[in-house]
């Protein structure tokens, strides 16, 4: 599996975004963004019998993904993950419950770390194709020395969480050894994702699993890892 090299860590399952509150339990659906982690903020602020975020989610930006995360760690949240959870989603608040309850029937996924999310080359010629030149090879540079340090400040700020969390980074780089890539290019999978066993070899020790197992639904392939050698 080649590093994808995108923005940010995102796979759209669902776009529209979505934040409702259901009894004592916040439930968000969609893409992670900035209002809606503010409303949930607001929503705990105001209750605060509130002890569950149920999230259903495809990704979004690195920095939003450790706030929320860190905003359900403050509070002592309980994390469910019905459906989906992919990227940013399993990268930081699948770590962040005390507990997180995985359904049975729940797709998981990861596809990279932070330093896996770098504006391509080609991104930033598009970026410039406009300009003149001097003018070009000038604002050129400045772009990529200005992503690059995005993406190492985004990185740092990452091993900090899984360092705090106590769960071992390479968590979000496994999929990328020799075998694993070999499996995702013949099976075309977006990613991978881990069994329990494999998880906690990592550090990983606040997930109620309840019977759940990795699987990869036939629209969404993913490399299924059983252990990790």
């Amino acid at each position: 599996m080649k590093r994808t090299l995108i923005p940010f860590l995102i796979f759209n399952q669902t776009c529209i975004a979505s934040v409702t509150l259901s009894k004592n339990s916040i439930i968000y659906q969609g893409t992670l963004n900035e209002p809606d982690n503010k409303k949930i903020e607001e929503l705990i602020s105001k209750n605060k019998k509130i002890d569950t975020l149920v999230i259903t989610s495809g990704g979004g930006p690195i920095n939003l993904g450790i706030e929320l995360a860190e905003l359900i760690q403050k509070n002592s949240l309980r994390v469910k993950i019905d459906k989906f959870c992919f990227s940013s989603c399993a990268n930081y608040i699948l770590l962040s419950g005390r507990p997180t309850e995985i359904s049975k029937g729940a797709v998981i996924g990861w596809h990279g770390d932070a330093s896996s999310a770098r504006w391509r080359n080609s991104d930033i010629d598009a970026m410039v194709a406009n300009l003149q030149s001097e003018q070009r090879k000038q604002k050129w540079a400045e772009l990529r020395a200005h992503y690059d340090a995005v993406i190492e400040q985004l990185s740092t700020r990452e091993k900090a969480f899984y360092q705090k969390v106590g769960v071992d980074h390479t968590l979000l780089t496994y999929g990328f050894t020799d075998h694993i890539v070999e499996q995702a290019k013949t099976n075309k999978a977006r990613g991978w994702s881990y069994s329990p066993q494999a998880l906690m070899s990592f550090g990983v020790k606040n997930i109620t699993f309840n019977d759940w197992q990795p699987r990869s639904p036939a629209n969404f392939p993913l490399v299924i890892i059983d252990s990790v050698k």
